[in-house]
């Protein structure tokens, strides 16, 4: 299991974000992983040591892949447009100002992480906000509301820009996408039955491959 301290703490709204730079202090090629807070609640601790598993790390796997982890806390909210949204966009925001280059951003979500990833991306797109996202993983996204359905519908639906990539569940081939009637670009595989552990190493290095530049 990793000891990586990060090398900054972003206070947020809503929670909080956990910085760990591939290099020096720096940001260069930022991957910002939103957390589940029906997993993790808003503590940054446990939501780094799900990153881990017996003989592999993800946090470590994206270190040596040269990606900046960005790990983000959120507490719970009733709604995608409240203190969960504006946490996320601050992040966003914070991850372009302090980036040196202009490396597009890779974000990834889990659970209603990646709900609220889906709509404040979207609501950037609809707000004309430079969001900078090239790639968006969802990792087991839940079930819409009536009300989020509606809070989605009034932003876009879905944010048009980044390249869609969905997490596959446990026993789904890529061989199975349907890239004629999915909302996605890309299927992703390797995960575990109920997320246990969270980042398999198939499905660590599945979505490296994917997002990350060599």
């Amino acid at each position: 299991m990793t000891t990586v301290a990060p090398a900054n703490n972003w206070p947020l709204l809503l929670g909080s974000a956990a910085v760990f730079p591939a290099q020096d202090d720096s940001l260069r090629a930022p991957f910002i992983l939103v957390g589940d807070p029906d997993m993790t609640g808003a503590d940054p601790g446990a939501f780094a040591r799900q990153l881990d598993s017996p003989g592999y790390s993800f946090q470590e796997a994206l270190r040596a892949a040269g990606a900046d982890l960005i790990l983000v806390s959120l507490g719970t909210s009733d709604t995608l447009d409240g203190a969960a949204h504006r946490s996320v966009l601050e992040v966003l925001r914070r991850a372009i100002g302090e980036r040196l280059g202009s490396t597009p951003l890779t974000v990834c979500g889990i659970g209603r992480g990646a709900l609220q990833l889906r709509y404040t991306l979207a609501s950037c797109e609809h707000d004309r906000i430079d969001h900078s996202v090239r790639q968006f993983v969802s990792y087991a996204s839940t079930t819409l509301t009536a009300a989020e359905t509606d809070a989605l519908n009034r932003v876009g639906f879905w944010p048009a820009i980044p390249r869609r990539l969905e997490v596959a569940g446990p026993g789904i081939s890529a061989d199975s996408f349907d890239y004629e009637n999915s909302e996605f670009d890309g299927l992703i595989t390797g995960a575990a039955a109920n997320r246990d552990p969270l980042f398999t190493e198939e499905l660590g290095t599945h979505i490296i491959e994917e997002t990350v530049d060599p």
